[in-house]
């Protein structure tokens, strides 16, 4: 129990140890934070180790009579535990006085003592801590001012009278052995961390770069979620548009059909009332032209799509009101159709349906006089691209069909009937090529793209 709570203890110091000499930069500044963390490393390894240090070597300083030593000591302890205790100083500040006193220890005890005394131990490490803080070139620099220092020691030791002597040419040799074993550790230790700090840079960048095109990628994000959001706002609205335009149209129709009834129904009223036979046929034609263009309305009110109509449903529709209206006593004319199924626009499949109206009309009072029997046929087919209505009968025939349409020249417009005018007009409409046959009975064939 106990010794778990010791191993307690040291881990809490050991903790506090390490929250206090980890920088305040975060870990992802890269280098700086790993070369700020080396050097309160150093100062915290040199305060620990130098305060150990301290007292045998004052005390031999002392007894030796080399007072110099001891205020030389006791001035960089001092200013160890100064950077030590100083947080708040910037880096710059602090590894350029760490250096400072690291040469100026090492030059002292080298010109004061002599090789003997530590002096070149503590210049050893001033050109490896400044590569390692500020780069390669500083490093260099930390090199050359450890020849000069061992140079400039060795020629004062000539001229002057030291406290300690050795003999020029060993100085030298000691002192060119020292610079070389310094720059076999200095120069690879610093091209090593040159490559680090290259590395962590790249990393850095490439870091950078990722968050830049995360933040991209969640502004786009961001934008294409609203403009999203704008769209289905949009198309909503134009369904609720689309939605109120139908209805609107669908009234429309329904509208126009009971209007067009309306008309039919005053015309039949006006026929029952007429005398005169004339009259009544043409009020009966007129009345079979309005059904006509109502029962299309009738047809896009129902089948609730208004850009075009399914011409079989529409013609059965149509054949039935006609067999209904014009329907001979006897049961002797037939009716027939032959509807494949297409669908045309309402500007085309309402001059059809009247063209359709008045062909039959033309062939029940022309085609079967005199009680003849007979049958009438309508087809409607597709074959290449364009529509084919044709209707025909197999009656007597009707006289001199070509110049009803314009294509003869013993008959003058003039003498048209409004029927046949009515037709030719639609035909214009429809831009379709006529096929004209009076033979075994009447056919007309009109021709028109879809």
């Amino acid at each position: 129990m106990g010794k778990g709570k010791k191993l307690g203890h040291l881990d809490r110091v050991f903790k506090s140890v390490q929250d206090y000499l980890t920088p305040k930069i975060p870990v992802s500044s890269g280098l700086s934070f790993w070369r700020e963390l080396i050097l309160t490393s150093i100062i915290f390894s040199i305060a620990l180790l130098g305060s150990i240090a301290y007292v045998p070597s004052v005390y031999l300083a002392w007894t030796e009579g080399k007072t110099e030593v001891l205020w030389i000591d006791s001035f960089g302890l001092g200013l160890i535990y100064l950077l030590l205790l100083a947080k708040t100083f910037p880096f710059s500040l602090k590894a350029a006085l760490v250096l400072t006193m690291n040469f100026s220890l090492g030059f002292s005890l080298l010109l004061f003592i002599g090789p003997e005394g530590g002096g070149l131990l503590w210049l050893f490490p001033f050109p490896v801590i400044a590569g390692v803080l500020f780069g390669l070139t500083p490093s260099l620099l930390g090199l050359l001012a450890n020849a000069i220092a061992v140079f400039v020691v060795a020629r004062l030791q000539m001229y002057m009278n030291l406290q300690w002597h050795m003999l020029p040419e060993r100085m030298y040799v000691v002192g060119l052995n020292f610079i070389i074993a310094n720059t076999i550790v200095c120069v690879p230790l610093t091209i090593l961390m040159r490559g680090l700090q290259e590395s962590v840079q790249r990393r850095h960048e490439y870091l950078t770069s990722l968050r830049l095109r995360k933040a991209h990628i969640y502004k786009s994000k961001r934008t294409l979620e609203k403009e999203i959001s704008r769209r289905i706002e949009i198309e909503r609205t134009l369904e609720e548009n689309l939605r109120e335009k139908e209805v609107l149209l669908h009234e429309i129709h329904h509208r126009v059909k009971n209007n067009l009834q309306i008309v039919s129904g005053m015309l039949n009223l006006q026929n029952m009332y007429s005398s005169e036979s004339g009259t009544s046929e043409i009020l009966s034609k007129a009345q079979s032209r309005i059904t006509a263009m109502a029962m299309i309305h009738d047809h896009l009110y129902k089948q609730d799509k208004f850009a075009n109509v399914d011409m079989k449903t529409y013609l059965e529709s149509l054949l039935r009101h006609l067999v209904t209206s014009y329907f001979p006593t006897g049961n002797r004319i037939g009716f027939e159709s032959d509807l494949d199924p297409v669908r045309l626009s309402m500007e085309k499949a309402i001059p059809c349906g009247l063209i359709v109206t008045e062909l039959i009309s033309n062939s029940l009072k022309h085609a079967f006089p005199k009680e003849v029997e007979g049958k009438i046929s309508v087809q409607l087919k597709v074959e290449a691209d364009k529509i084919h209505l044709t209707v025909k009968d197999d009656g007597v025939g009707m006289p001199s069909i070509q110049e009803w349409f314009g294509q003869g020249s013993k008959v003058k417009s003039d003498q048209d009937s409004l029927g046949l005018m009515i037709i030719r007009s639609l035909c214009s409409q429809l831009k379709a090529e006529l096929d004209l046959k009076n033979v075994g009975g009447t056919s007309v064939c009109l021709i028109f793209k879809t």
